[in-house]
């Protein structure tokens, strides 16, 4: 998304702000001025306290985003810490004047709804982070003590609504999986309490084109080809390997810290920081049962890591856990970017080997891809005795465990996709059968290949255990006891 944002042009055309670089031991790193030639308070102080609260990534897609507004706010006099009631007309007249956007009253009464147009220089999924990035601001400063008002990206209306309706909600304080809350905590979070909203955004789908089957082999040997290259540093086949092995985020592998990497001495797993955790190593990645991705890991830290250590230490367990695990060559912690650096180097000779072009993201999705698609096998797909329950429960344990999803609509998107496969490969069968003038068989003929009830059933009891082999047990207490022997009593009568 930083990177979608920052290479817009539109937003660079509504930025007058300059930034003047802090001298060293400052307190700021980077001072704003705007085209008055006057000191941006707000944003230098915004800038400094955003440091210890998240990725640098974020702060500079924000940052990206907050540089029009406050053009704005100094080209028309309006103070950054004036009370809600003379910002919100201002936010108003920003998205009217300079964005084009329409400006329609909320449903709720409360609030507006901005509409982008034809004129309007920004894309959907850039107004919505701009948003984002206002209400982070007001936030942050808010919590320093900085704005003395509500938060006006926020409307207090909506809130109070929110929260007399999380009161009135049955079991509000149970887990969701108990099934005894009157609401699913998704459906409370997602009640509107902004004061500026934008149009929904469609929902995001995987790209079923990538969950092909040739498209995945091709995908794996591209990843086989980078990690035996000679020419592709010990670094960036580590953190290739743990894409690959993990389905962690690129930002997740590349900013680990060395104690997010200790893991408390764990073997064979590691803390990073999840999205949307606020900087907080919050959850788990798994590599124990690859030796190839420990080797690279190891072979790292104890040949290279030392090399570019600025201050030269040799054993790892000198490191402090605060540190970053990976370092760029000229000491500094090894950053996304970076990394692209590498890949845009090293990919596009191997692109031939794959049908599709991907990035590393993609690396997650096919992790995700694969491990579906062997977890069905694993609960009998394609056979009668397929186990949709087990399957359900251990796709949703995936999703938590693994992935580290809060909900399972993601996952539920990845199923819906590998529906989407399967028809794509019929349809292919299908076009390969008219190639060679082959046609779609009658339901009849397919029905004449298939097993009849009779031999599923002989089938099931050869695979069963015998009666003889294995000695069933039941254990009931005199209360059911009595109601099972009720229940056969009943049974005979009617027979």
């Amino acid at each position: 998304m930083a990177a979608q944002i920052t290479s817009e042009p539109s937003l660079a055309t509504l930025t007058r702000i300059r930034r003047v670089k802090g001298r060293p031991r400052d307190c700021y790193e980077v001072i704003f001025v705007d085209q008055h030639d006057q000191l941006v308070v707000g944003l230098t102080e915004w800038y400094r306290l955003w440091k210890e609260q998240g990725p640098a990534g974020t702060r500079t897609t924000y940052l990206t985003c907050l540089l029009p507004f406050f053009t704005f706010l100094a080209e028309q006099g309006i103070p950054w810490n004036t009370s809600p009631d003379l910002l919100r007309p201002a936010l108003m007249a920003f998205h009217r004047d300079w964005l084009k956007c329409l400006i329609h009253p909320g449903k709720e009464r409360e609030g507006v709804e901005i509409t982008p147009t034809r004129d309007t220089p920004l894309r959907d999924s850039t107004l919505r982070v701009m948003r984002a990035a206002l209400r982070d601001f007001y936030q942050v400063m808010k919590d320093a003590r900085l704005y003395a008002f509500p938060n006006p990206l926020s409307s207090e209306t909506l809130l109070r609504l929110k929260q007399m309706h999380q009161r009135t909600v049955a079991n509000a304080g149970a887990r969701e999986h108990a099934g005894i809350r009157g609401e699913s905590r998704m459906h409370a979070r997602r009640q509107p309490t902004a004061f500026l909203r934008y149009p929904k955004a469609q929902q995001w789908e995987p790209d079923v084109r990538k969950e092909l089957a040739d498209v995945r082999e091709g995908i794996h040997k591209v990843l086989d080809a980078l990690l035996d290259s000679a020419d592709l540093g010990l670094r960036e086949k580590a953190i290739l390997a743990l894409l690959r092995n993990t389905g962690a985020r690129l930002h997740e592998i590349v900013l680990m810290t060395v104690g997010g990497y200790r893991n408390e001495g764990v073997a064979g797993q590691a803390q990073v920081i999840d999205k949307g955790s606020a900087g907080r190593t919050s959850k788990t990645i798994y590599f124990a049962h690859n030796p190839q991705v420990q080797q690279n890991l190891t072979t790292y830290l104890e040949q290279i890591r030392p090399r570019d250590d600025q201050e030269q230490r040799q054993r790892f367990m000198d490191v402090s856990s605060s540190e970053p695990l990976f370092l760029s060559e000229r000491g500094t912690p090894y950053s996304v970017k970076d990394f692209y650096y590498h890949w845009y180097k090293h990919y596009p000779p191997l692109q031939a080997l794959c049908p599709e072009r991907f990035s590393p993201h993609d690396i997650r999705h096919l992790f995700i891809t694969d491990f579906l698609i062997l977890l069905r096998r694993e609960c009998g797909a394609g056979s009668v005795r397929f186990d949709a329950e087990r399957y359900q429960r251990e796709r949703e344990a995936f999703a938590h465990t693994i992935m580290g999803w809060r909900g399972t609509r993601t996952i539920d998107l990845y199923d819906h996709s590998r529906d989407s496969e399967h028809t794509l490969e019929v349809l292919a069968r299908l076009q390969h059968g008219y190639a060679q003038r082959r046609y779609a068989p009658e339901v009849s003929e397919v029905a004449a290949t298939l097993p009849t009830p009779e031999e599923i059933t002989r089938l099931d009891a050869e695979e069963r255990p015998s009666s003889e082999s294995r000695e069933i047990v039941w254990l009931h207490d005199a209360e059911t006891l009595a109601w099972v022997q009720k229940l056969q009593s009943q049974t005979r009568q009617d027979c």
